[in-house]
């Protein structure tokens, strides 16, 4: 069945920017490092802030996904969305307990706008038993949690808003599987879900780049910088053939898959930049760092071939195929941690691990291009 692309707007990319500032503004909980490592209490408000972020970028590219058509009133809510997007991401701080009631009515204010989308929609359907309802539904209650959350500030109980938030992102993640309603997989767009995630992850890209331009040192050249770079450059393949070259786009799909994947590849890609940040730090835990950079290729990896199942016809991921990645990945944490505390060390098990899985999925790409 043939399946017609839904263009991306370019208001649409101008909306990316802002979510991925947001996340990058995130860093700032976990890059200074204490004693060389992570205090566990930022690391945990680092992803849970992140989860939170990344689902209220998601909902409301759902919604443009399944129903935009870009009138009047699209414009005029996704710039309030927006304008609530960044004063949520300056809310951003080491001093968690100041971030609370700013970052919840912000959080509040996004989610806000996309159920009065919804309920455009649900009125021109004239139901509430469709995806636009389950939407507002499932919405509601998000939203419900969070005035919760604002409440406790106000009455004084701080110690409970992180839990409330962690209540939120499990809320926003696990009800999609518990509240369905009479749901459509025709309103969905696969072609352009991909697009819209691929340009995200691209430009999560684009702030690695930037986290490590500040190796490139034009008065103390050294190779470095080099090794950095081909690290990101070779995940960037790895990702791009994977997810563009591999995968079939033209289909219909719920894509539960491809969107809870995302969360983790795109917060992935920010510990990667984490971790050059802390070897440029000066302050360095080897085995934190390894161990963080480790981790966080292990669920780069993992999350870019769950989405398997949406291959071309006539590709398939071997035993073979999997055996070599794991491989190469043993072997790279192997070098990194039997030679801890070397910096080259580090940077070419690195380098084995993104090097070795992206030559691996390149020979599985051309060869689909020879059959």
């Amino acid at each position: 069945m043939e399946i017609t692309k839904k263009p991306v707007q370019l208001i649409e990319l101008f909306y990316d920017l802002i979510f991925v500032y947001a996340i990058s503004q995130l860093t700032g909980l976990i890059n200074e490092p204490i004693g060389g490592i992570i205090p566990p209490f930022n690391f945990f408000a680092y992803l849970i802030t992140c989860f939170v972020i990344l689902q209220a970028w998601l909902y409301f590219t759902n919604y443009v996904n399944r129903y935009g058509q870009w009138k009047w009133y699209d414009y005029v809510l996704v710039c309030v969305n927006m304008i609530a997007a960044i004063f949520m991401a300056n809310t951003i701080s080491l001093d968690w307990a100041s971030m609370y009631f700013a970052f919840d009515i912000s959080m509040l204010i996004m989610l806000g706008t996309v159920v009065i989308l919804y309920a455009i929609q649900a009125k021109k359907e004239k139901s509430m038993s469709g995806a636009a309802g389950n939407s507002i539904t499932i919405l509601s209650i998000v939203c419900t949690i969070y005035i919760i959350a604002i409440l406790c500030h106000i009455f004084d109980f701080e110690d409970y808003v992180i839990w409330i938030n962690v209540l939120a992102v499990l809320a926003g993640a696990f009800l999609p599987f518990f509240i369905r309603g009479k749901f459509n997989k025709n309103i969905i767009n696969f072609p352009h879900l991909v697009e819209r995630f691929e340009l995200l992850t691209i430009i999560t890209f684009g702030e690695a780049v930037v986290g490590l331009a500040e190796f490139f040192d034009v008065t103390n050249f050294n190779v470095v910088p080099i090794l950095l770079f081909l690290i990101v450059i070779t995940m960037f393949g790895s990702y791009v053939i994977q997810i563009h070259r591999l995968m079939q786009h033209n289909r219909i799909e719920r894509s539960l898959r491809l969107m809870f994947s995302h969360y983790f590849i795109i917060i992935s890609i920010n510990l990667v930049t984490v971790s050059f940040e802390l070897i440029n730090s000066g302050e360095v835990n080897y085995w934190f760092v390894s161990i963080l950079m480790i981790v966080s290729l292990v669920v780069f990896y993992i999350s870019i071939l769950a989405n398997k199942q949406y291959y071309r016809q006539n590709i398939k991921l071997t035993k073979k195929d999997l055996l070599l990645m794991t491989t190469f990945t043993v072997l790279g944490m192997a070098i990194m941690l039997i030679f801890i505390s070397n910096l080259y060390a580090f940077l070419i098990g690195t380098l084995i691990i993104t090097v070795g899985n992206f030559e691996i999925l390149l020979m599985k790409y051309k060869k689909y291009l020879t059959e």
